[in-house]
């Protein structure tokens, strides 16, 4: 039984195959980090307003939400912006099933005596990207879109559901 061990050779159609497998990995890293530099670079900064809707809250913390207090993310620590105003409405339940009217189908509202929605309006500095998404820190500003709103002794999960396009400096 002949037993030879053949020695592993390194030919040029290899070396041109690890050279496109670099030119590719390089390529996409320049792709990427030009393209997180320009967004980052190319933003508008100034203020900007938005309200956020904290639902069910009891009645003794209304008095948490004055203006002039400092919203911070809950998750990331970082500021958000200060109450600039506070509206409250009682919070309401809306039934499953409609009933019929003489107008059509009504469904049934009724109102929590201890809870209620607040919508609180934020004013805080703001960034545009270029497609026109405002953001800050890393919250995005859209409607629909989650905030971690914190205050002192009050922490939330609320949703955007208005904003005014930011004023630039």
């Amino acid at each position: 039984m002949n037993l030879e061990k053949k020695k592993t050779r390194f030919n040029f159609i290899d070396v041109v195959i690890i050279l496109i497998i670099l030119a590719i990995i390089g390529a996409a890293a320049y792709l990427i980090v030009t393209d997180m530099q320009t967004n980052k670079t190319s933003r508008l900064t100034g203020n900007m307003d938005f309200t956020v809707r904290i639902s069910s809250v009891d009645e003794e913390a209304l008095a948490l939400f004055e203006r002039g207090v400092i919203v911070k993310d809950s998750v990331t620590g970082a500021v958000i912006g200060e109450i600039f105003g506070v509206n409250a409405q009682k919070s309401r339940y809306y039934g499953n099933i409609a009933a019929k009217d003489d107008d059509g189908y009504v469904v049934p509202v009724s109102e929590y005596e201890d809870k209620y929605d607040v919508y609180v309006i934020i004013r805080g500095n703001a960034e545009k990207d270029l497609r026109g998404i405002h953001y800050i820190n890393d919250t995005k500003i859209l409607i629909g879109s989650t905030v971690y709103f914190k205050i002192p002794s009050f922490t939330s999960i609320s949703y955007i559901t208005d904003f005014t396009p930011m004023i630039t400096e």
